[in-house]
């Protein structure tokens, strides 16, 4: 691939590229990349040679049409094509800033005969290829009032076993297609319960030949009716068989989308106009089959073309060679015709974007309450809606909007979908058979559902050597079938935020947002369902894991090496008599601070006395029991140039909680890192949760967190526990220094449950971004610690995130404190965007570079705000903290000077510096100035500190 001034660029292939070796003229398709996204390992004893890992450079490649497959560098071969669907997003190289999306794609293919190899000539089009293609699993159909998705299939394919006779082979799940050819597709031995036709024959040669294939029953799960029907008439509209065979085959009608009637390399087809093409006969006549005649053909090679519209809102058709698939896009990106929501200060607006300059992060947007078209920062836009996102209801809608390729339904006129604009709600019901997992007993033949439907083929099968099978055939909807017309596949949206949708019938109909819904079809909600099962027997392989030493913290809060099954619940500390620091009666605690506690602050005399007590201080040696020398290495990454030096290097820590003062040179400052409170603040994310009575083990492990928490925590953390909510703690975390998140405070919110330290504690963060976004913004499936708009903490550690053995949560080898450091260590960092591990071996590559910049800008932005909020609305326990580091120790006139500085470099930019190379945020775009600016006039009206007010518990964190 060349520059347009034909310098080289490096080679980069993707998943599904067609490519050609140099030094063989062979073709192959591109399985894996090197910067694929890395899935869990292999077994040990996998055999394929495409399933170890890639260096740098290298492609997994399955060659055709042998099927050998290899991994070879990417420097052997040459790009032949690049497939596209409509709805992809694309760029042209690796290091551009604009991108654009597929709107429509045109392929042209050579065809050879998918048994002789005999080439066809000439290119041939879609529209020379016959239109009822054959069915497949993950295909729509559509009967009565209802769309369904074909789950399984029971095929009947006929073999020429090379000596002229014809064998059929009736199976289940077979995937055989006409053409394929092999010494396996017989199975040996022959188990006559499965096949047909060659009980008495001797086989003379082991290269078998797939000369055709019926599917005879079709398994379909219905996920949804008609929305555009009356609720009277909706009742009425039982649901379908999930069986179909015969004669019934004929009353299904196939709905497919543009991509799947898209030509690909070794697919298989039938063409319209056949005459003079090659063709091959098969069997014998007098035989049970006759003579077989085969006109199929198999894609060889394809060229493709796509229509793209740029983010500018310009359109062009260009060769898929030139376009390279845009995998990783920013969280801000958007293009024309996108329902966006733009968040001002005090109000949210529906939008839709005509046009984005993606260089200088601006957009242009048509508001809908209006009609008028205005100039927006990306970073005040929320393309996807995920500021609605709750753990406790979670949305009935998949992001805002509708996308290019999505199936939906089409509600009648005059009614909508029962979501305000611009969200979209999302249908399809997985059956409660369909979830059932494959099972095969001893003699090899399946169970459940898949027995009955494999014993409905066999009969037919059976039947079929006596008898004639009337079968029918699955077809497109005809252009006057408007029988299916309430349900159709987005193929453009406008301007002025209608909706173009293609139909079943080929006719295109435009539709406001509010009537459509979209489907969540059977495949990809069990992909979501087992891949969550197989996650969590993942973890729970790993807890069981004792081949591995355990971690275990000792009675002044140390994590030391322990032999392998030690138990959180054995620790308890005693004083130096050997007495225990918890004497109760019963055992147990008062987690409301009842009998334990004295009047006043309840920090003399009771249980919480003996956390805080100077005569029996913590002995605490040179160690920090954060350190990377005692806390297992998975957890913090040591090596990482991205771990702030506050995270993993600390001055000597005191030996008290006395002392922790005398770090702060002002004596009249209320830094301190660790304190217990009266009362817990009305504003804690957990208030309103019931408080259990702690057990004694609970009381026991929360001493020694406490003394962790007291002696060990760097001075960019606080923590505030409670005398009154011994379960809820809040801490505050300042963004370390040369980071997107430098001076900004951010606040977590930690609730223990009554089983602690046996289940991991559950983490709130309380996020600033007035709806703006993530603060760390991982992929779909975020793997590293992230924090999110809506309060999540996605960590390892917590148990929100799957993780090896020695990242996950374990009473033995966890801790807050290892919690806390993590979340700073791991998460607020310099190059944020590369903690996700699929983007980390990006580093130094132009897409890596060109996304870490922009991610980090917007990172940047919103966190600048997290300080205006601090200081608008104090948060309980942590008012004076935050108003003597804003206001008496300087933070806030740092901050505002930094902000003011880099705003004025970034619209006069000097030339490129060695120190510039070095700072996490050494430019910003125009985008980023205009919100940046927005929140700096806020924060500037804030440099005076207000009175202290005289109710400090009426100050609520707003919603």
């Amino acid at each position: 691939m060349l520059h347009e001034d034909n310098t080289r660029i490096p080679t980069k292939f993707y998943q599904e590229d067609i490519v050609k070796r140099t030094n063989n003229s062979s073709y192959g398709i591109v399985l894996r990349c090197w910067h694929d996204a890395d899935d869990a390992p292999p077994p040990p004893d996998n055999v394929d040679p495409l399933m170890r890992p890639l260096q740098r450079g290298e492609v997994g490649v399955s060659f055709f049409p042998n099927g050998v497959r290899d991994i070879l560098p990417e420097s052997e071969f040459t790009l032949v094509d690049r497939m596209f669907q409509p709805g992809d997003l694309c760029k042209r190289k690796l290091d551009d800033v604009t991108s654009g999306v597929i709107t429509g794609v045109d392929v042209k293919g050579r065809l050879e005969h998918a048994i002789s190899g005999e080439p066809v000539p000439g290119w041939k089009n879609m529209v020379d290829v016959e239109s009822p293609a054959d069915i497949d699993v993950g295909d729509y159909v559509a009967y009565d009032d209802w769309i369904g998705q074909v789950v399984e299939l029971f095929d009947e394919a006929v073999v020429d076993v090379s000596n002229g006779q014809l064998v059929r082979l009736p199976e289940l799940s077979s995937r055989l297609t006409i053409g394929e050819k092999g010494s396996d597709i017989i199975p040996a031995p022959i188990n006559a319960s499965n096949l047909f036709g060659f009980f008495t024959r001797q086989r003379q040669s082991h290269a078998d030949t797939v000369v055709e294939v019926k599917h005879s029953v079709l398994a379909i799960s219905w996920l949804a009716i008609n929305q555009s029907l009356s609720p009277e008439e909706a009742a009425l509209s039982l649901r379908p068989d999930r069986f179909w065979s015969g004669a019934n085959l004929a009353k299904l009608k196939l709905v497919r989308s543009r991509a799947e009637w898209m030509m690909r390399v070794g697919d298989k087809v039938v063409l319209k106009d056949v005459t003079g093409l090659p063709f091959t006969k098969h069997g014998k006549e007098g035989e049970p089959y006759g003579i077989v005649e085969v006109r199929v053909y198999v894609v060889k090679e394809t060229q493709t073309s796509v229509n793209v519209l740029w983010q500018d809102g310009t359109s062009e058709t260009l060769p898929t060679t030139q376009l390279i698939p845009y995998l990783n896009p920013d969280e801000y990106d958007c293009w024309p015709g996108d329902h966006v929501l733009w968040k001002g200060e005090d109000e949210k607006r529906m939008a839709v974007v005509q046009s984005v300059n993606a260089v200088e992060r601006t957009a242009t947007v048509r508001f809908s309450d209006t009609g008028a078209t205005e100039l927006t920062s990306l970073l005040e836009l929320d393309p996807h809606g995920t500021s609605d996102w709750s753990a406790v209801a979670p949305t009935t809608f998949d992001g805002l909007g509708v996308r290019r390729g999505d199936f939906v339904f089409v509600h009648r006129e005059g009614t909508d979908n029962g979501l305000e604009r611009p969200k979209v709600p999302r249908i399809g019901e997985v059956e409660p058979w369909v979830r059932e997992v494959p099972t095969v007993n001893a003699n090899g033949q399946y169970g459940g559902w898949r027995k009955t439907m494999s014993d409905l083929g066999m009969d037919i099968a059976r039947r079929r050597e006596s008898d004639s099978i009337v079968e029918g055939r699955i077809r497109k909807p005809a252009p006057d079938d408007t029988s299916v017309n309430w349900f159709g596949e987005v193929s453009e949206l406008r301007l002025d935020g209608n909706v173009e949708v293609t139909l079943p019938n080929g006719t295109v109909s435009v539709f406001p947002l509010e009537r459509l819904t979209r489907l969540y079809d059977t495949l990809e909600q069990l992909e979501d369902l087992w891949g969550d099962e197989m996650s969590a027997q993942d973890e729970g392989e790993d807890e069981t894991a004792n081949d591995e030493e355990v971690w275990a913290m000792d009675e002044d809060g140390h994590w030391q090496a322990q032999p392998d099954g030690a138990d959180g619940d054995e620790w308890e500390e005693t004083d130096d008599d050997g007495q225990s620091f918890i004497d109760m009666d019963d055992g147990e605690g008062d987690g409301e601070a009842g009998e334990h506690l004295k009047e006043g602050n309840g920090v003399q005399g009771g249980w919480w006395d003996q956390i805080l007590s100077t005569s029996d201080k913590p002995q605490v040696d040179q160690q920090d029991p954060a350190d990377v020398s005692q806390v297992p290495s998975s957890t913090l990454r040591s090596s990482s140039p991205d771990v702030p030096k506050d995270a993993m290097e600390k001055d000597e820590e005191p030996d008290d909680i006395e002392e922790i003062d005398e770090k702060v040179d002002d004596s009249d400052s209320p830094w301190k890192r660790f304190d217990l409170l009266p009362e817990a603040p009305h504003d804690h994310a957990f208030y309103s949760s019931a408080s259990s009575r702690p057990s004694r083990n609970f009381l026991s492990r929360l001493q020694k967190e406490y003394r962790a928490l007291a002696s060990s925590l760097p001075d960019s953390i606080i923590v505030r526990a409670y005398e009154d909510r011994s379960d809820l703690l809040r801490s505050l975390i300042i963004g370390p220094e040369n980071t997107p998140y430098e001076d900004a405070p951010f606040v977590i919110d930690w609730m223990l449950g009554p089983d602690f330290p046996q289940s991991p504690p559950v983490a709130h963060f309380l996020s600033w971004t007035n709806g703006n976004g993530r603060v760390y913004f991982g992929p779909a499936t975020p793997v590293n610690p992230n924090l999110y708009e809506e309060g999540k903490v996605c960590l390892s550690i917590l148990g929100t995130w799957a993780g090896d053995r020695n990242e996950s949560w374990s009473p033995t080898r966890s801790s807050l404190l290892q919690a806390l450091v993590s979340i700073q260590g791991l998460v607020l960092v310099k190059e944020p965007w590369f903690c996700e591990p699929a983007y980390d071996k990006l580093r130094g590559t132009e897409e890596g570079i060109v996304n870490s910049r922009l991610y980090s800008e917007k990172a940047y932005v919103l966190s600048r705000g997290f300080v205006r909020r601090a200081l608008e609305i104090p948060l309980g326990s942590l008012e004076s903290e935050i108003s003597w580091l804003y206001y008496k120790d300087g933070r806030l006139a740092k901050v505002l000077h930094d902000a003011h500085a880099l705003v004025a470099k970034s619209r006069d930019p000097p030339a490129d510096s060695d120190a510039d190379s070095e700072r996490a945020v050494p430019r910003l775009t125009a985008g980023g100035i205009i919100t940046l600016e927005r929140t700096l006039a806020k924060l500037e009206g804030l440099r005076n500190p207000p009175p202290a007010p005289a109710q400090p518990e009426e100050w609520l964190m707003s919603s």
